[in-house]
């Protein structure tokens, strides 16, 4: 029997559509009617893996046992009309910064230790586990999440499925080329400068970086209150699937959030009729790739021609950077307090410098980074009071060539430099999302983000929705 990419065989079957591509909707039609089972699809995306990951480098471990065992256990469950959830037999992927009983947590750093498995299910772990999706495994990270690239000291270089001489984006690298290739379906990111968004913006897929606390986060991350756990998904629908899942309390989170309840799927599909829209076409900072500044300006007259109301809008807020440098080297910095200068030898350099510009910071200093991030906040927030969201480009950069940190090294210290629209978001704990809108013409992803008000992560997603449903995204052609 001759199977294409969009044609996939099961035994004797012939499936109508390439399994890779199909999203959480999709999957448990095929469940409740029987068509398909779990078990098949876990063997089949564990193979893909296998085949593909390889070119990628987007798994620290692969969980192909337990994957194996969760479908059994789901088959039961789908035979029996008796799911868990909408996401019950669904493949997922989390980051290798949250634990998974019994499995190392990396971190992408040569000093966490075999030896010293996870004792506990991080709360999304667990919530993905009670809802019954597939984990097939973790995927990449930079060393402890430090920066916007996919590469580490643990596990090496992640490449981008659209072009694997170039960067995946990071520090959610492994979740960004994990979904672009159809490795999994849900992919958990975590999101402290833009770690979510840059990855997704680079390959081409759907991030959201939700309302700080939204999604609950255990053990405190290093970068605090600057960090974010949200979905890195093909489609919008899907990433509110997962929030539906992991966005509830969890009595282990230190800085616990609510919002007003309810599906993540109501509304979804009300379009932006009436809808206003704040454009910004640059932030501090910012010099935005021609291509790049096009194609928002498109997506945004496209969704001007949905019913949208836009007004261009000046930057929100004051230039941010070095608030947030002073913010982000004095939390990650401590990941290698202590540490000999023969064990830093095995670190990033990045990180590295990190620890010792640390060693700089003082109480003043601080306390006037953390007065910027107030005076931030609050005019994002008042922008927002007269818009429901901002759009803006998401990167102002295609991806670049791995092994380096930056993508123009005359201009650029730090990859903060390449990543104006992503960081001031995390300061201010604003829902942000990442949304394709096309290829560049050398065949790269590009780009825009959607800001909401505190707590409005669901009409950041009816924006994104309705974009979507006009302009579907397209994916690299693997496997």
């Amino acid at each position: 029997m001759l199977c294409t990419p969009r044609l996939h065989c099961i035994g004797d079957r012939m499936l109508s559509s390439d399994l890779s591509a199909w999203t959480v909707d999709e999957l448990v039609d095929h469940y409740r009617s029987g068509e398909v089972s779990p078990v098949e699809v876990a063997r089949l995306q564990l193979d893909r893996v296998e085949s593909i990951d390889p070119q990628l480098n987007a798994f620290v471990w692969v969980a192909n046992e337990d994957v194996l065992e969760t479908a059994r256990e789901s088959e039961q469950r789908w035979r029996s009309g008796s799911p868990l959830s909408a996401i019950d037999g669904v493949p997922a992927t989390i980051k290798d910064l949250m634990g998974y009983v019994g499995r190392r947590t990396g971190k992408g750093s040569v000093h966490t230790s075999h030896d010293d498995p996870a004792q506990e299910d991080a709360p999304t772990t667990l919530r993905l586990r009670e809802a019954g999706a597939l984990i097939l495994g973790a995927t990449t990270t930079p060393e402890y999440g430090w920066k916007g690239l996919g590469d580490s000291p643990l596990t090496g270089i992640t490449r981008n499925p659209w072009n694997t001489e170039m960067t995946s984006g990071g520090s959610s690298g492994g979740a960004g080329a994990a979904a672009a290739a159809g490795l999994g379906v849900l992919h958990a990111g975590s999101d402290g400068g833009g770690s979510i968004r840059m990855p997704a913006g680079f390959c081409g897929v759907f991030g959201l970086k939700p309302t700080g606390g939204l999604v609950p986060i255990a053990p405190v991350p290093l970068s605090g209150l600057l960090s974010h756990v949200g979905p890195m998904t093909r489609t919008v629908r899907d990433a509110a699937h997962f929030m539906s899942v992991v966005a509830q309390p969890d009595p282990r989170d230190a800085y616990p959030t609510r919002d007003s309840g309810g599906s993540w799927l109501d509304g979804l599909d009300e379009g932006v009729a009436g809808l206003r829209i704040a454009y910004a076409p640059t932030f501090a900072r910012a010099d935005v790739h021609p291509e790049i500044a096009a194609a928002t300006r498109r997506a945004v007259e496209r969704l001007a021609s949905l019913g949208a109301i836009v007004e261009e809008v000046a930057p929100p807020g004051p230039d941010v950077r070095d608030a947030f440098l002073t913010l982000w080297d004095a939390a990650i910095g401590g990941a290698l307090r202590g540490r000999t200068d023969d064990e830093l030898a095995l670190s990033d350099p990045g990180l590295v410098a990190t620890l010792r510009r640390r060693e700089h910071i003082d109480l003043d200093r601080l306390q006037a980074a953390e007065a910027v991030r107030g005076e931030l906040t609050v005019a994002i927030s008042l922008l927002l009071s007269r818009f429901d969201v901002i759009v803006s480009p998401q990167l102002p950069v295609l991806a670049f060539p791995v092994g380096s940190d930056v993508s123009d090294p005359a201009t650029q210290s730090h990859w903060i430099d390449w990543t104006p629209f992503t960081y001031p978001l995390n300061m201010s704990r604003h829902p942000a999302a990442a949304v394709p809108i096309g290829l560049s013409t050398t065949g790269l992803p590009m780009s825009m983000q959607i800001v909401g008000s505190h707590f409005a992560d669901r009409t950041v997603l009816r924006v994104a929705r309705a974009y979507e449903s006009v302009e579907p995204f397209v994916m690299p052609r693997l496997g």
